[in-house]
């Protein structure tokens, strides 16, 4: 058996799931591609399966995310995406097609027919789409710290704020809280702050305060 037919055996019984399943592609082999081989992932796996893609642009991460999303989407499946760059959003329209995308499909052994997916898009900004609401509890400190695009000090003074929150139990809703626990722990709540977290110099505060 040669190799080329040896990895179609493998892929083809390994990848053979009992129920429903979505198809990412097929094997390749020396930069072949094997017609047929299809690599599948189980339904009832999907919520187990983790995938960091990394790589230069025109490499194929957006192009994997839409594939999964559209094939979820045919079986019934909702997903979340967060597409920062309006990239994921293309599912919304069917494509006009293309040579290349024919070429292809018949290389992976599928049948390529065009379509649109339903999307809805929200937003957390004045953008257009579905206004969503969520909590500066909910976002959590690093990913704040991230939006508010603050440095690396400041990121510190925020995941300390939450500690703080959380250890007594404070409701951070939104900014203005944020802010209000800021000033309590600058000013009244000091000494109980400094009696649980002495290592933070409450100097940084009143530069925080000052761009936020």
């Amino acid at each position: 058996m040669s190799d080329k037919d040896s990895l179609y055996k493998i892929i083809t019984e390994g990848y053979n799931p009992k129920g429903d399943s979505i198809i990412m592609g097929a094997a390749m082999l020396n930069g072949e591609t094997l017609t047929g081989a299809h690599v599948k992932i189980p339904l009832k796996t999907m919520n187990r399966h983790g995938l960091i893609a990394g790589g230069a642009t025109g490499t194929g991460k957006t192009k994997t995310l839409q594939i999964i999303a559209e094939q979820l989407s045919q079986k019934g499946i909702p997903s979340l995406l967060m597409d920062i760059k309006g990239d994921l959003s293309g599912i919304a329209a069917a494509s006009d097609g293309h040579p290349k995308i024919d070429e292809r499909h018949e290389k992976i052994g599928l049948e390529y027919v065009s379509h649109n997916s339903p999307v809805e898009i929200m937003t957390i900004s004045d953008q257009e789409g579905i206004r969503m609401r969520a909590t500066v509890s909910e976002f959590g400190p690093v990913l704040l710290s991230r939006i508010l695009d603050v440095t690396e000090t400041q990121a510190g003074i925020i995941s300390v704020v939450f500690k703080y929150c959380d250890d007594n139990k404070l409701p951070l809703l939104d900014l203005d809280d944020l802010k209000r626990y800021c000033n309590m722990l600058q000013e009244q709540g000091k000494k109980s702050f400094k009696r649980n977290m002495a290592y933070i110099n409450l100097f940084n505060w009143s530069d925080f305060k000052k761009n936020y």
